[in-house]
């Protein structure tokens, strides 16, 4: 017999044991921290990893027939690659969950006598924390392996009807285990990820002990139960979960959406992202592969996914992701899947915007990752952005409508920081959409629909879901970003999202914030932001806690607060899911070895009409009247800017300063706002102002230094 580890709990115990009809070796037993760099790319993981590649070697006879090399891993993020006896046997899966994957040994790669097996880093070498174990030489193909025994698994609501869903199969240890399916249209798969859109599942998987979950997305509930699965043997189980969060009046959205079948990369196919989408409740999917219009209603049309009914659970939208040298944009909807595609090679934002507002039918253009580098490009940049001022210092015009603040497939260590990208947007008066999405290219390892916008539309059919209704409340603002939370906001008991309150002379304003959720999710503090400024906030108190809604608050804006035209957006922040069937995340591209996942939700601006003409005006609309007005007259400047909102004094002095450096360049004179004077202006200047000019000074520093170094 050959030696074989076998898996206990938490422990793992060496021995001798017949596999099926076949044996097994153990390789390695326990888990190796491997990183192939210097840097550390995790805090959580050790200073000096065990090694930079893994080497074992094993003695073993010549495979005549297919075996299997079963291995954990965790946290692996860039390719790995599995070799034995110098030949590539396969990749570790791109997956930072902690899950055990079988590779395929084909016929004669094992040799008689001694055999090697090396697990290295490939391709690009950007640090990765790694740790890989408990690797095992099974002599049975996987499939074999992973159908010695099967189980079933229905997916009902409360009243017992079928439903689609997702399907997570753990060990005692809560690791993700691989699963067989056979090929079928209404199922997709991955280690321990089975999606059903159909709401039936069957699997293979080897005997053991094993906890399923069943859940959709985020508004449902999660349910959970025990198998023993003997040799040989079938079970089933009967799951029910129910509906815990009101979305009413709500469309569930992912303006982001890729499949391996048009954009290249990831793993997802089209049949699989279908499934998948009915799998998280996703009512308004946009399909955006990389410079293509992909429609998904042909796909729909076929009797292999007639059969399943699929198409009852959302409305597909033609969408893209215009994929330039100067950013990434999602655009929809499109006319058809035949039109032309916007010009993807400018490198400059005029011609490409025009393409894009060109293309039939396409009224939304969407920000994405704008503080992710692509193509060397950073759209956020401290060398071309200012986030508090909002200001494009390359004088490019930003003619996107919205902007992706949370994409859960490339969130940002900061989880706040394309949020207040967003609010310095908005006090630059431009018009511009809150979004949250998945980005999602694959099965599982980034949930498709995890990070959504709900737009505020009738939703009683997701079938047949009004188009141009929703893309007329997204583009009003009337949506709630949501990331495992949902911040559902009215003013003054009438205003919503998107709406303009007209606010009467002294009197408050009330606002009260019901944030939203299942039961395995939760939010420990709500904020208020007024201006893009953060003005109060409140603990929730989980004793109140009930179904769907974790908490509400009410927050009173001081009339004093409101000298002229403003907006607000509600916050909720909570401790993110870690859960193995709805594990939030690492960020893509962090700029910290911290990690801890944050859940989010935020608001549509909510404008408020303070000066009663019938329509809101930004900070960036008063600068420009102050600016004007003061005639480069420093006492009338500090007047004026004592009598506004800290959002328009960021405004003027970036108007100022960009006065100054054309004045400079042109020898003209201008208000010198590196003077004395002008310095001495702004110390006596209430503190939240004189802070907020401040603030603004220090960001256009950084700014300038990394033009200089032209540093993204």
């Amino acid at each position: 017999m050959i030696p074989c580890v076998r898996r206990s709990g938490s422990v793992i115990v060496l021995g001798w044991l017949l596999c099926g009809s076949g044996f097994c070796q153990v390789i390695e037993p326990e888990m190796v921290h491997l990183r192939s760099t210097d840097d550390r790319e995790w805090s959580e993981f050790p200073q000096q990893p065990d090694a930079a590649s893994l080497k074992r070697e094993f003695t073993a006879k010549e495979n005549v027939i297919p075996y299997t090399l079963s291995l954990r891993q965790q946290d692996v993020k860039q390719s790995w690659q599995i070799r034995i006896n110098d030949k590539v046997i396969g990749r570790l899966v791109s997956h930072e969950a902690d899950l055990i994957t079988d590779v395929v040994i084909g016929p004669k790669t094992l040799v008689d006598g001694s055999n090697q097996l090396e697990i290295i880093q490939t391709g690009k070498k950007d640090g990765d924390d790694i740790r890989v174990g408990e690797i095992e030489v099974l002599s049975l193909p996987p499939l074999d392996l992973r159908y010695q025994s099967h189980v079933l698994v229905d997916i009902q609501d409360e009243n017992q009807r079928l439903v689609p869903g997702r399907v997570t199969l753990v060990d005692q240890r809560g690791v993700l285990m691989p699963v067989s399916i056979d090929p079928n249209h209404y199922m997709a798969a991955r280690e321990g990820v089975i999606y059903t859109a159909t709401g039936k599942a069957r699997f293979g998987v080897a005997p053991g002990k094993y906890r399923l979950f069943a859940g959709r997305g985020f508004e449902f509930g999660v349910d959970a139960a025990e198998v023993d699965v003997q040799a040989g043997q079938q079970v089933k189980r009967t799951l029910t979960i129910r509906r815990e969060v009101d979305t009413t009046g709500w469309v569930a959205c992912d303006t982001h959406i890729h499949t391996l079948t048009h954009s290249g990369h990831g793993d997802a196919s089209v049949d699989e992202r279908i499934v998948t989408l009915a799998g998280e409740g996703v009512e308004l999917p946009i399909a955006t592969d990389h410079n293509k219009h992909i429609d998904y209603r042909p796909i729909l049309a076929e009797s292999k996914m007639k059969d399943t009914g699929v198409e009852r659970f959302f409305t597909p939208v033609i969408g893209n992701e215009v994929t330039t040298k100067v950013g990434h944009f999602n655009v929809f909807p499109v006319a058809s899947s035949d039109v032309e595609i916007p010009e993807f090679k400018s490198d400059q934002w005029t011609q490409l915007f025009d393409d894009i507002y060109s293309t039939p039918d396409v009224r939304v253009a969407i920000l994405n990752h704008a503080r992710d580098i692509h193509g060397g490009f950073r759209p956020f940049s401290p060398r071309h952005h200012v986030s508090l001022s909002g200001q494009n210092l390359d004088g490019w015009d930003l003619r996107a409508n919205a902007m992706e603040i949370i994409n859960s497939g490339a969130t940002q260590s900061d989880p706040l920081e394309l949020f207040r990208d967003w609010c310095g947007l908005i006090n630059r008066g431009i018009e511009i959409t809150p979004v949250g999405c998945s980005d999602s290219h694959d099965v599982a390892r980034y949930i498709g629909g995890q990070g959504r916008t709900y737009i505020r539309c009738d939703d009683h059919d997701p079938a047949n879901i009004d188009v141009q209704q929703a893309v007329d409340a997204f583009l009003a603002g009337r949506v709630i970003v949501s990331y495992g939370l949902m911040a559902d906001v009215i003013v003054n008991d009438e205003f919503g999202p998107g709406d303009l309150v007209p606010v009467e002379a002294k009197r408050s304003v009330s606002v009260q914030a019901t944030i939203r959720g299942p039961e395995w999710t939760d939010a420990d503090s709500v904020q208020l932001y007024v201006n893009g400024q953060l003005v109060d906030q409140s603990a929730l108190d989980s004793a109140t806690r009930a179904e769907g809604v974790i908490g509400e608050a009410t927050f009173s804006i001081d009339p004093r607060r409101l000298p002229h035209d403003g907006w607000v957006t509600v916050v909720a922040l909570g401790d993110g899911i870690r859960a193995p069937y709805w594990a939030m995340a690492k960020p893509y591209q962090p700029d910290s070895p911290d990690f801890h996942p944050v859940a989010f939700s935020c608001s549509g601006p909510i404008r408020l009409d303070v000066d009663g003409d019938g329509r809101f005006s930004s900070a960036n609309t008063y600068a420009k009247k102050i600016v004007e007005s003061c005639n480069d007259d420093l006492p009338s400047l500090g007047q004026q800017l004592a009598k506004h909102d800290p959002s328009v004094a960021i405004q003027v002095l970036a108007k100022l300063q960009n006065a100054a450096n054309d004045a400079e360049a042109d020898s003209q004179p201008s208000l010198d706002v590196g003077s004395n004077d002008f310095a001495k202006m702004i110390s006596q200047l209430p503190a939240p102002i004189r802070d907020a000019v401040n603030r603004y000074r220090r960001d256009r520093r950084d700014s300038e230094i990394a033009r200089v170094e032209a540093r993204e």
